[in-house]
């Protein structure tokens, strides 16, 4: 059996571990993590947050999290180094970067970056990617994981993202792929049927294995793929062929909420295009 890529056996530990912090919090048994460390006047819920503290601290790879306003209130040693300096708590918003870009170059204000995004629509955001800027000058293109944390009572209270640098094989798959841009149909290679009338979009083929996906790559017109993680262990073939072929697609790593989320966007996208081109 081929060994799980190291990314894939992060992205997971990353979403157990915010799942289990929600749930401190929404459960009142945890407190958002601020850029001062607690005094202990809250006993139980200074040690749950000094435990949640110390797990993203020793977290492998870079995170980082902010309050509702957007305000860093901590960064791992991972995030420092992935950075390339050190982000002012408190006071720096949105991301531990220096500068961003998309993927094509282009300037991305940290006010509209996934992590903004994140905090100012209230919703976890993936399936997207960004190229970060040190201050010696060099970039590194990596995937933002920011998700909302919540309390008790529902409310919004801050965020917490993971950066994953793409790696090389990887980066040689997205290279001029445009992600979340959707034409007519979808094509899924997932068990994803019922979302797919939730987002919006009609799922022309399913498939449960990448061999199955490329056979239905020859059966349908496909305009985008959206490619989940448990085909990730052999998508190699299929990622290849969608960029011969020049069909977009999204790389899923969320849950269900998120893809529904993903392929809103998308679709969102499309009108927007569209409509530009009729203009």
């Amino acid at each position: 059996m081929a060994e799980q890529p190291r990314s894939e056996i992060i992205g997971a530990d990353f979403e157990r571990l915010v799942t289990e912090y929600n749930k401190a919090l929404a459960n009142g048994e945890a407190g958002p993590i601020s850029a001062i460390q607690c005094d202990g006047t809250e006993a139980s819920s200074c040690a749950s947050e000094q435990t949640f503290r110390k797990l993203l601290d020793a977290f492998p790879a870079p995170v980082y999290t902010t309050d509702a306003a957007g305000r860093i209130t901590f960064y791992n040693e991972a995030a420092v180094k992935f950075s390339g300096r050190q982000a002012r708590l408190g006071t720096d918003r949105w991301c531990v970067t220096w500068r961003l870009y998309w993927p094509d170059g282009t300037p991305l204000p940290h006010d509209e970056c996934p992590m903004a995004i994140a905090l100012k629509e209230d919703r976890a955001v993936r399936g997207t990617r960004a190229v970060a800027e040190r201050l010696d000058g060099t970039r590194v293109s990596f995937i933002p994981h920011p998700t909302p944390l919540r309390d008790a009572s529902g409310a919004l209270v801050g965020a917490v993202n993971m950066l994953l640098e793409i790696d090389e094989v990887e980066q040689v798959a997205l290279d001029g792929v445009q992600v979340l841009i959707v034409s007519d149909d979808i094509f899924v290679a997932a068990e994803l049927d019922l979302l797919i009338d939730e987002a919006g979009g009609v799922a022309v083929a399913i498939a449960a294995t990448g061999s199955e996906a490329l056979a239905l790559l020859d059966e349908h017109s496909i305009d985008a793929t959206l490619v989940s993680l448990p085909l990730r262990e052999g998508h190699g073939p299929l990622i290849n062929a969608l960029v011969r072929q020049d069909i977009p697609f999204v790389l899923h790593e969320g849950n269900e909420e998120h893809v529904i989320q993903m392929l809103g966007d998308a679709l969102k996208l499309r009108g927007r295009r569209n409509q530009e081109a009729i203009l």
